[in-house]
Order: C-alpha cells, then sequence, then structure tokens
C-alpha cells in the first residue's frame, strides 16, 4: 500500500511538470534591460541561451552571394495585461 502511495506522488509530481513545461511556466526566459545589457557581439547562440533562455522564435535562411545559412534568434517580452 505505501509503494503505490508513492507512486501515486510521483505520477503525480510527473503530469505536474509536464502541464506546466507545456504552459509555458518552468521557462528560463528572462528578457530583462539587464540581461541585454550582458548580451554582446561575438557570442555564441549557447551563451545567449544561456543569460536570455529558449528564443521566442528562429528561423533558419541561406545568405545571398557568400553561401552557406544564417539563423535568425527572436526574443519578446509577453506583452503587458
Amino acid at each position: 500500500m505505501k509503494v503505490i502511495v508513492q507512486l501515486m506522488k510521483i505520477y503525480f509530481c510527473l503530469a505536474l511538470s509536464l502541464f506546466l513545461a507545456g504552459c509555458g511556466a518552468l521557462s528560463s526566459m528572462s528578457l530583462t534591460q539587464a540581461n541585454l545589457d550582458k548580451v554582446h557581439d561575438d557570442m555564441s547562440p549557447a551563451e545567449v541561451k544561456s543569460i536570455l533562455g529558449d528564443p521566442t522564435d528562429s528561423k533558419t535562411e541561406p545568405i545571398p552571394v557568400v553561401g552557406g545559412t544564417q539563423t535568425i534568434y527572436t526574443y519578446m517580452a509577453d506583452p503587458p495585461t
């Protein structure tokens, strides 16, 4: 009986974590002026992500003439309600 209660607690925590992640409540994005000031040229995407969190959107497109591709990461703060 004790094992069943422990399993139920684990399943409940897992379900709650998945729900919160789906709602974006676990997002680590911290789009503040102080964090934006930490971002500078020549940073890798991983370095920027460690400061600002996951981007809101990203778009990969070819680079004309030069060749190759470029990825543009977009960060947007939630609009005030």
